[in-house]
C-alpha cells in the first residue's frame, strides 16, 4: 500500500511540474523593449518579440545593446511560458553557432517594474538557469500565456 501510495504521488508530481514549466502553446507570445541597469554606469537597451505560430513553430528576434561592449542580435527559435514569465531563446544572427537564453517578467505595469535577465550564452529555453535579473528602468514587457 505504501509502495502505491508513493507511485501515485510522484505521478501526481511529474504531471504537475509539466503543468507548469511546459513549451509554449499555439498562441503564446512576449515582447517588449525598454532599458536597465545591472548595477554599474551602462544601461542596456532591448527589444525583442517572440511568438508560437498556429502551425507550432516559433519566430522572432531580440536585440540587447549599450554605450560599449554588448551588441547582441538573436534569431529566436525557442520560447517556454508560464504565467507572467517567459524564457525565450536562440541564436547569434552574427555567427549562428553561438545559443543564448534570457528571461522576462511581466509584472503588468506599475511597481513591482517588470524584470529581465541578461542574455546567457551556450544556453537554451529548456537548459536556462536563472543568475539574476534586472527590473526595468523604461519600457515595458508582455506576456501572453494562452489556455
Amino acid at each position: 500500500m505504501k509502495r502505491t501510495m508513493r507511485t501515485l504521488s510522484l505521478m501526481v508530481t511529474i504531471v504537475a511540474l509539466f503543468a507548469f514549466a511546459r513549451p509554449a502553446a499555439a498562441g503564446d507570445s512576449t515582447k517588449g523593449h525598454g532599458t536597465f541597469t545591472t548595477g554599474g554606469s551602462a544601461v542596456t537597451r532591448f527589444v525583442f518579440h517572440a511568438m508560437v505560430k498556429a502551425n507550432g513553430s516559433i519566430s522572432g528576434r531580440a536585440r540587447f545593446f549599450d554605450n560599449g561592449s554588448l551588441d547582441l542580435d538573436i534569431e529566436v527559435d525557442c520560447l517556454t511560458v508560464s504565467g507572467n514569465t517567459a524564457i525565450v531563446g536562440g541564436t547569434d544572427a552574427a555567427d549562428g553557432t553561438t545559443t543564448y537564453a534570457f528571461k522576462v517578467t511581466d509584472n503588468g505595469g506599475g511597481s513591482p517594474a517588470d524584470r529581465i535577465t541578461l542574455p546567457q550564452a551556450s544556453q537554451t529555453c529548456a537548459t536556462f538557469n536563472t543568475l539574476g535579473n534586472f527590473a526595468l528602468t523604461s519600457g515595458d514587457i508582455e506576456v501572453d500565456d494562452q489556455p
